[in-house]
C-alpha cells in the first residue's frame, strides 16, 4: 500500500515539525488506550460470561493501530499481514509485534516516512510495556534513527526545493524566503534531536519485570547490573520512554535510595528532555520552550546534586567517579545554556562550578577528567 508525498506532508510532524515528541507522544498514548481498552472490555466479558459481546473491528489498514495493520501491507514480506492478523486476535502479543518491527528494520531502506512512524510508536508500545527488554530497548533506539532520518531528509527535500524556486526566479518573494528560513530551522532540530539521541545499543541481552520488580524488598544484584543500569543508559535516549522511566525510578528511589546511580541516570534523562526543549527554543525564539528547558536543567541538577552528596569528598568507586564527572558536565552544559541564550550566569551556578572542580581534582589522572576540568577552570578563570 504505496502513501504518496502529498499524503505525508499533511501529516502533524511535516506540518509542524517543533511538536515533533508531542504529536508522537499524543499517538503512543492512542496506541495504549487501544489495548487499555481491550483488555476492559475482555475483563467485562468474563465478569458477565452470559452476555454476548461483539468482536473488535477488522483493522482497515487505513489508521494506526496496535495490530500494526497499515504498516504490515506496506512491507514485502507476505507473512507481515498475517502477524497483524495474529495482533488482532492476541493484543498482547509481544513477540508478534516485535516480529513485525524485525521485518521493517530488513527493509528499512525502502519504506516511507509514514511506515517508520508507524513502526517506531509500535516498538515504543513494547518498550513501554512492563516486561522490558534490552532488545526492545535496541530496536526502538534503531526505530528511531531510521524516522528521524527520514523525517529530516523529507524536509531537506522541500528546502532544497524552495531554494531551487528562489534562485530560479529573479524577483524577490517574500512568502518563499520565510518558508526557506522556516524549513531550515526545522531541518536542524531534526539533525540536532538525531546527534543528541544517537547512542550504541545495549551489548548484552536482559529481560525485566517492572511489576514483580516493584513488589520485591531489594533489587537482585544481577537485576541491577545486567537489568536496571544498562537499559537507564539507553532509555534516557528514548524521550518517549515514560511511564517506565517513572517505573523504574520510582523502584530505584524506594529500593536503592542509597545507591548514586539513581541520580546519575535521573539526571540525564532530565539533561536530555531539557537539551530538546532548548533545541525548539533556538529555532522557535519562543519563550515557554527556554522555561521548560530550565525546569528540566534545575531538575538534573538536583538528581546529580543528591547523587554527589552520597559519593562524599573523594569518589572511589567507579560509579562514584562517574557521578562526579556527570556533576561536572551538567554545571559546564548549564553554564553554556545560560551564554548560549544571553542569560546572565548566576553567581550560585558559578559556586557549583568551583564546587565541581574540586570534586573533580582528587581523579584528576583520568583523561576524561581532566578534560571537563579544564573546561570548568577556563570558565571560571574567564569569569
Amino acid at each position: 500500500m504505496g502513501i504518496n508525498k502529498e499524503e505525508i506532508r499533511i501529516q502533524p510532524d511535516i506540518q509542524k515539525p517543533l511538536l515533533l515528541f508531542k504529536n508522537l507522544k499524543t499517538d503512543l498514548d492512542k496506541l495504549k488506550s487501544q489495548i487499555k481498552n481491550l483488555n476492559k472490555v475482555k475483563l467485562t466479558s468474563k465478569l458477565l460470561s452470559g452476555i454476548s459481546f461483539k468482536k473488535g473491528v477488522i483493522p482497515s489498514g487505513k489508521a494506526l493501530e496496535f495490530t500494526g495493520s497499515r504498516l504490515s501491507q506496506s512491507l514485502k514480506n507476505t507473512r507481515a499481514r498475517e502477524i497483524s492478523e495474529r495482533l488482532h486476535k492476541h493484543p498482547d502479543d509481544s513477540r508478534s509485534r516485535m516480529e513485525l518491527i524485525e521485518m521493517f528494520l530488513l527493509e528499512a531502506d525502502g519504506t516511507d516516512l509514514n511506515s517508520a512512524r508507524d513502526a517506531f510508536l509500535l516498538i515504543m508500545l513494547e518498550v513501554e510495556n512492563p516486561m522490558i527488554s534490552c532488545q526492545k530497548i535496541n530496536m526502538a533506539l534503531a526505530v528511531q534513527t531510521i524516522y528521524l532520518e527520514k523525517l529530516k531528509k523529507f524536509l531537506q527535500d522541500d528546502l532544497t526545493e524552495t531554494e531551487s524556486k528562489l534562485k530560479g526566479d529573479g524577483n524577490v518573494d517574500t512568502i518563499m524566503e520565510k518558508q526557506q528560513k522556516r524549513l531550515q530551522r526545522e531541518v536542524d532540530f531534526i539533525q540536532k534531536c538525531v546527534a543528541l539521541l544517537k547512542t550504541e545499543p545495549i551489548s548484552t541481552n536482559y529481560e525485566l519485570n517492572l511489576i514483580k520488580s516493584k513488589e520485591e524488598k531489594t533489587i537482585p544484584l544481577g537485576d541491577l547490573k545486567n537489568g536496571f543500569d544498562p537499559m537507564l543508559r539507553r532509555l534516557v535516549f528514548l524521550p518517549l520512554a515514560h511511564e517506565n522511566l517513572d517505573l523504574i525510578f520510582e523502584i530505584m528511589h524506594h529500593l536503592e535510595s542509597k545507591n548514586p546511580l539513581v541520580g546519575y541516570h535521573q539526571a540525564k534523562m532530565f539533561d536530555v528532555l531539557a537539551q530538546i526543549q532548548l533545541i525548539i527554543a533556538s529555532a522557535s525564539n519562543e519563550p515557554e520552550p527556554k522555561k521548560i528547558g530550565f525546569e528540566y536543567l534545575s531538575k538534573a541538577l538536583k538528581a546529580i546534586g543528591d547523587a554527589v552528596k552520597l559519593v562524599g569528598d573523594i569518589p572511589e568507586k567507579a560509579v562514584e567517579k562517574a557521578v562526579v564527572h556527570r556533576f561536572g558536565l551538567l554545571c559546564y552544559t548549564i553554564y553554556r545554556s545560560y551564554r548560549r541564550l544571553d542569560f546572565p550566569v548566576p553567581d550560585d551556578h558559578l559556586q557549583r562550578m568551583q564546587k565541581a572542580v574540586s570534586l573533580l581534582k582528587p581523579i584528576a589522572a583520568d583523561p576524561k577528567i581532566q578534560k571537563i576540568q579544564a573546561k570548568l577552570l577556563y570558565v571560571l578563570t574567564e569569569e
